[in-house]
């Protein structure tokens, strides 16, 4: 088998494969005993590949669409923050570290899926991929507020805190990557298809590890699972759906494929990376409303990115 052939296999199947490895690993008897900190430097590899692999050129396409990427930022820090915050409070008001789990998936910086997702669906990958970079920059400061009023003194994430594990697991990775991009563009240009098979690989492992570290923590709260998992959903659609009915009201010329990319930059948030935070900061509980989300959104994105694919098809053959 090729090399193209293993990265869609993998990539076209990720959210199962997902659910397939936490399964597995949740039910077997044996897992990889791992270091604490190894998730992080598993989640940093994903980051330092994306940063590899990300169109520069792109972002600086969007020096004459401020306005667009303004709006594409302020909804999600209102939009999806609020929503988050919302079912938190009102599904697990009584589970603080549940609840701080939920909002910590809404205020992360947006998915690398999101620019996939925007992608195949046809839209304005450009938008995303600089909307990201502000999201790196405003996460810090939003997360340790949305949590405030939640359990109390039981789940508290100081700033300073919250931003070295930015730098640590984000920041540096994805300026690695962009430097390495830079000065061996030959080398980069031979690894995309690598690169994008590691990515995949290494967020199963992170599943993986976080789910073996805490079947314990898991095994005591099954009876919780459906709960978590219908709130999940809401927390990925609800913000896609609003985020489009708004742009639908054309207060604010935009075209079609900014709004694509807005869709998915405002619903698919890096829930990996708020797994790790939940474990480094709050408790293992406190991760499994990430990689919950995580399935959700993978699967949600999937189908949604092929269902606009397919309109588009669809619309231009009308045309011609």
């Amino acid at each position: 088998m090729n090399i193209k052939f293993i990265n869609s296999f993998i990539s076209g199947n990720l959210p199962l494969l997902i659910i397939i490895v936490a399964f597995l690993t949740y039910l077997s008897p044996i897992h990889l005993q791992v270091a604490s900190w190894l998730p992080s430097l598993l989640l940093g590899l994903v980051i330092f590949f994306t940063g590899l692999s990300m169109n520069v050129e792109a972002i600086k396409e969007m020096n004459s669409k401020y306005g667009v990427l303004g709006l594409a930022t302020l909804l999600k820090w209102t939009i999806t923050v609020i929503i988050s915050i919302a079912l938190a409070h009102i599904f697990f008001s009584s589970r603080p570290e549940i609840a701080a789990g939920f909002i910590l998936s809404g205020t992360v910086p947006n998915a690398t899926a999101a620019t996939l997702y925007t992608f195949i669906a046809g839209g304005n990958t450009s938008l995303v991929i600089a909307a990201s970079f502000l999201d790196i920059i405003i996460s810090p400061i939003i997360t340790p507020l949305a949590l405030l009023g939640v359990g109390g003194d039981s789940v508290t994430i100081s700033f300073l805190n919250l931003l070295q594990s930015f730098i640590l697991i984000v920041i540096l990775p994805i300026i690695v990557g962009l430097v390495m991009q830079k000065k061996v563009p030959r080398l980069v240009a031979k690894s995309v298809s690598y690169t994008k098979l590691g990515s995949s690989i290494t967020l199963l492992l992170i599943i993986h590890t976080i789910i073996g570290n805490a079947k314990n923590t898991i095994s005591s709260e099954l009876i919780l699972i459906p709960m978590i998992t219908a709130v999940a959903f809401l927390q990925v659609a609800l913000p896609m759906i609003l985020a489009y009915l708004i742009l639908q009201m054309k207060w604010v010329p935009i075209a079609e494929g900014d709004i694509r990319a807005i869709i998915f930059h405002v619903g698919l948030c890096n829930t990996a990376l708020a797994a790790i935070l939940a474990i480094e900061f709050i408790s293992e509980i406190a991760a499994l409303p990430a990689i919950i989300n995580m399935v959700i959104n993978l699967s949600l994105g999937s189908y949604l990115a092929n269902y606009l694919s397919r309109k588009k098809i669809q619309s231009e053959v009308l045309e011609m």
